[in-house]
């Protein structure tokens, strides 16, 4: 990153017509399109695939684990929070939040979405794709994510294993 790129800045999603996230058909990005495959291929015909079976090698072998988070639901979906986050996100957050619930490390207006997407995402059983923007420090891009359902090491729960792409440049 360039000196003027401040690593502590939190990104802030900025709103695109209106909506923070639009949501789109299929992935674009060539590691999203590459995730989605792969969960395609995992998924049972009658079910959702297993979050143990998105190994780190599996996701290295498509040059995307900076890339990757799992989120879990708490409280029955009240809130969700991050398992496992790649360095590319915790660059986009501007800060490790592994373990922090979404009601506390976005802003009331970004969690309440996060969440509500998120709860779709699993109480469907479908991936959800998604675009927006964002700024943080000096820089502000585009961001591809998404979110596919998985069930859990208890076999029961639905979380959810995606990826984000950011596409940063200078203003």
């Amino acid at each position: 990153m360039g000196s003027g790129f401040d690593q502590f800045a939190r990104a802030v999603l900025e709103p695109a017509g209106g909506d923070l996230l639009v949501e789109i058909a299929a992935p674009v990005h060539a590691g999203a399109i590459a995730l989605h495959r792969l969960w395609l291929d995992l998924k049972p015909a009658d079910g959702l695939p297993a979050r143990d079976l998105f190994s780190f090698e599996r996701l290295g072998g498509l040059g995307i684990l900076g890339n990757c988070f799992v989120i879990e639901p708490l409280d029955g979906g009240r809130d969700w929070r991050y398992r496992l986050l790649g360095s590319r996100i915790t660059w986009l957050f501007g800060q490790d939040v592994t373990n922090v619930p979404f009601s506390q490390h976005f802003d009331p207006e970004e969690a309440e979405l996060c969440i509500r997407l998120s709860n779709r995402v699993a109480q469907s059983g479908r991936p959800l794709f998604l675009t927006g923007r964002f700024r943080t420090g000096d820089f502000s891009g585009s961001l591809e994510t998404m979110s596919l359902p998985v069930l859990a090491r208890d076999g029961h729960a639905v979380w959810l294993m995606g990826a984000s792409f950011p596409s940063e440049h200078r203003d």
